[in-house]
């Protein structure tokens, strides 16, 4: 192999290019392919962990998050239990703009150098961030880091969710700061590396999350707020104090004394400026197990990881734990809302209607608008949605309702014009059917899209039935044979357009029975 060729971090680089190829797909599509809804924080450890938060401390998740974002979050804070802060290292596509923007500024020899103190000052910043992070977050269920957050304003093309002002102020001093100082923004500004540093010292924030609990179960409510700030506080205070020999640290890199020849090459290579050449255990803060200092050394066994030489490591554990997250994110569901408001006796003896493939429920806040609608019926003791499924699970009075009648409920009878008749006209066709799986308030206007695409039809009504009834409208003149009806109803797809923008759905109607022949209707009862 090439000698130039063994200094370079292949594992590392690897993983940065493949997510940086993952987004250019994702970007690309997006621009040619008007139908494409990439989701950029569809696996988001950050997002899973403040979802974390809003489950535990409000019993819901924030925004669209699921037990994929939630399980890929306790995935990577393992790895920066056991490991490091393998995320920052070879992942995160800030931290790699970060470290590449750096190269640039120190070729051009702009590099700032930071005193202690305002080195120790500035790494508060990061601490307050992810303190106003978490707690806008636990107390709305919406993720406040969408509102600043450069990656997602970016990749999202500066969405609805961002704040333009903190978008702009947060890109701006990632890529000036990266130029004069290096990981200016994971170092001073980032919440998930306050947050991975305060793994660091698990025991530390073991033991706060420990004394909570322990003290809720003897009856004693503190609000979130004070832990919340308890572990954060400690988690800078012990970052300053700490930040050359974090402890407990099962996976360090190591420096034989005996065969290193003080070339200082590893110090002068290290993306954190940590002077390895002088340590016998890397056990800085900063160090997220990168690796290149294994590579760029030129004697043989000297840097190794727990002195072995084993530099496959940190790549391999974060391809395990991302596989894992995913595996586990796929077993199980966290409800997005799970609230009950009947009574313990009422609750005990409820019966449960399940109900999948409800297209509106996608979000915390759709969640809420239907359990709120569920409140004003009589005998519903609560509800629980699920957006990762679009599912929904409801607690009924048996004397009440029955399965077919909480359908029934939740059904919203539609009539709706699709086109006006011509003045010629004075008699319309009328095609019954049953459809099954249509049932979503959306798949009325699904419905609409189809027939105003497919056919003439001028309207159409939908009653409520196991499967439900279907009333097709056509001019007379404009009837569509019935095998034709059948294939557009149970299309697998629907494109359809919304002022400026395209969006594509997949439908899975099934068309149960349908009328052999129409029956024929005057103009004034089909106007009635």
């Amino acid at each position: 192999m090439d000698r130039n060729l063994k200094k370079i971090n292949l594992f590392k680089l690897f993983y940065q290019l493949m997510v940086f190829a993952i987004l250019g797909y994702m970007g690309l599509r997006l621009w040619f392919d008007k139908l494409y809804t990439p989701d950029f924080e569809a696996y988001c450890p950050f997002g899973g962990l403040q979802a974390t938060g809003s489950l535990i401390t409000r019993g819901s998740l924030s925004c669209s998050m699921t037990s994929i974002q939630i399980m890929m979050g306790m995935m990577l804070l393992a790895g920066a239990v056991l490991f490091s802060k393998l995320f920052c290292g070879y992942i995160c596509p800030l931290g790699t703009i970060s470290e590449w923007i750096g190269k640039l500024g120190s070729r051009f020899k702009i590099k700032v150098r930071v005193s202690e103190l305002a080195d120790s000052t500035l790494r508060s910043l990061k601490y307050i961030l992810l303190f106003i992070t978490f707690y806008f977050t636990l107390t709305s269920s919406e993720l406040f880091c969408k509102k600043f957050d450069p990656y997602y304003a970016a990749a999202s093309g500066f969405s609805s969710d961002v704040v333009m002002i903190y978008a702009v102020i947060a890109i701006t001093v990632l890529i000036i700061g990266s130029f004069f100082f290096r990981f200016f923004w994971c170092r001073y500004l980032c919440p998930f590396g306050a947050l991975t540093n305060i793994f660091k010292f698990a025991w530390w924030f073991a033991g706060i999350v420990s004394l909570f609990l322990l003290l809720s179960l003897f009856g004693v409510r503190i609000p979130f707020i004070y832990p919340l700030l308890t572990i954060i506080s400690i988690g800078y205070i012990l970052e300053i104090l700490l930040i050359n020999k974090v402890k407990p640290y099962f996976v360090q890199i190591t420096r034989n004394t005996e065969t290193c020849t003080h070339c200082n090459l590893c110090s002068r290579r290290c993306p954190q400026e940590i002077d390895v050449a002088n340590m016998v255990k890397v056990s800085h803060i900063d160090c997220n197990l990168c690796g290149d200092c294994l590579y760029v050394c030129p004697e043989k066994d000297t840097l190794q990881i727990n002195r072995k030489n084993m530099n496959w490591l940190p790549a391999s554990v974060l391809a395990l734990l991302i596989i894992l997250g995913l595996i586990l994110g796929s077993f199980f569901e966290f409800a997005t809302i799970d609230v009950k408001w009947g009574t313990k006796e009422e609750i005990s003896n409820a019966g449960i209607f399940s109900k999948e493939g409800l297209k509106n429920i996608k979000c915390f806040g759709s969640s809420t608008a239907f359990a709120n609608q569920m409140r004003n019926a009589d005998g519903i003791y609560g509800v629980s949605t699920y957006v990762g499924s679009h599912s929904v699970k409801i607690l009924y009075d048996k004397s009440v309702y029955t399965d077919t009648t909480i359908q029934k409920l939740l059904f919203v009878p539609e009539k709706r014009t699709l086109a006006d008749l011509d003045p010629g006209i004075d008699s319309v066709y009328v095609y019954s059917l049953t459809v099954d799986h249509f049932f979503d308030p959306l798949d009325a206007s699904f419905l609409q899209y189809l027939l105003q695409q497919k056919t003439k039809a001028c309207g159409y009504q939908s009653d409520f039935a196991c499967p439900v009834i279907i009333r097709i409208y056509f001019p007379y003149g404009n009837l569509t044979d019935t095998e034709s009806l059948a294939d557009i109803i149970e299309s697998e797809s629907l494109t359809y357009k919304v002022e400026d923008s395209f969006f594509k759905v997949k439908l899975n109607y099934k068309v149960v029975t349908i009328s052999e022949k129409p029956e024929v209707i005057s103009k004034q009862d089909y106007m009635k």
